[in-house]
């Protein structure tokens, strides 16, 4: 009797063992894990070509609006959150408490990091409000890096948006952001165009304007929605030339990082979400 009963006091000790080393197993897991994706913070390239794509997918497209709409999460948090700790999974598998907790420990092991990076996508999501072509059907593909050959052969550094009729001065351009004018005037490549700097420090470009809706200058604030000009075919040669190529809007998305003033980055998807975001869905595009 003697000898069972120590063999069950064996047993028990031999389970509670592994049960504690079960939980230790769980626990040191979930620092490494932890740790590995603060350090992921530090390693994203903010000038690499996959970076300047913000490649997303339809699904992750809805996924991010559903997230973002009425839950407090900024977009840059989504977007950190999704491209280090939550890579691979989707935004509906974690709901909000989920993600804020995340970020809180992101900021608690690697703050310079994760603000690095939030502070790039917010330049390129954050002050987003308002579709660039007010009330209009519009038709635009992701064209990112497509060869272009006016001034020596380059990579398409925006999106183009295209009317249903190619008329100049008919379609109204509005502000995505509110910002303040930085640029404003003729360029060969760009014709008459816009530059506006948003609050969160994203450079919004608005190129081959017909005229401007009234003498901006720089330094004047605007707000979302605010029309900035009409859509046209200017540019592509000396001050004033037009009909190169039919009327369209050129949209380019610019932030600062270490090594450049101005980084090119691909607006489509921003587009995209903003194109949903005024139809008050997000679904596929045309």
């Amino acid at each position: 009797m003697a000898r069972r009963k120590k063999y069950l006091q064996e047993i028990i000790v031999l389970l509670f063992s592994l049960f504690l080393l079960g939980l230790s197993a769980v626990w040191l897991s979930d620092v490494l894990y932890r740790k590995s994706s603060a350090a992921r913070l530090s390693l994203l390239d903010l000038q690499s070509d996959s970076f300047r794509k913000q490649s997303m997918t339809e699904d992750g497209l809805r996924d991010m609006a559903d997230m973002v709409k009425g839950s407090g999460i900024q977009i840059s948090d989504y977007m950190v959150l999704r491209s280090t700790v939550m890579k691979g999974k989707k935004g509906q598998d974690c709901d909000i408490r989920a993600w804020m907790k995340w970020k809180y420990i992101m900021l608690k092991e690697n703050r310079a990091g994760y603000e690095k990076i939030s502070n790039a996508y917010g330049a390129i999501w954050d002050d987003l409000e308002c579709f660039p072509v007010d009330g209009k059907p519009i038709y635009f593909e992701n064209t990112w890096m497509f060869e272009r050959y006016y001034g020596g052969k380059r990579g398409h550094e925006g999106t183009d948006l295209i009317p249903e009729e190619n008329i100049p001065d008919y379609y109204p351009v509005v502000s995505m952001t509110d910002g303040i004018v930085e640029k404003i005037g003729w360029l060969p490549q760009g014709g008459y165009r816009i530059g506006i700097r948003s609050p969160s420090g994203g450079y919004f470009y608005y190129a081959h304007l017909s005229n401007y809706y009234q003498d901006f200058e720089v330094g004047d604030l605007v707000y979302a929605g605010d029309v900035l000009g009409t859509m046209g075919d200017t540019g592509y040669g000396e001050e004033g030339t037009t009909g190169k190529f039919d009327v369209h809007l050129h949209v380019g998305i610019y932030i600062k990082t270490e090594n450049f003033s101005e980084m090119s980055v691909n607006p489509y998807w921003a587009l995209r979400y903003l194109q949903d975001s005024s139809k008050g869905s997000v679904a596929s595009s045309q």
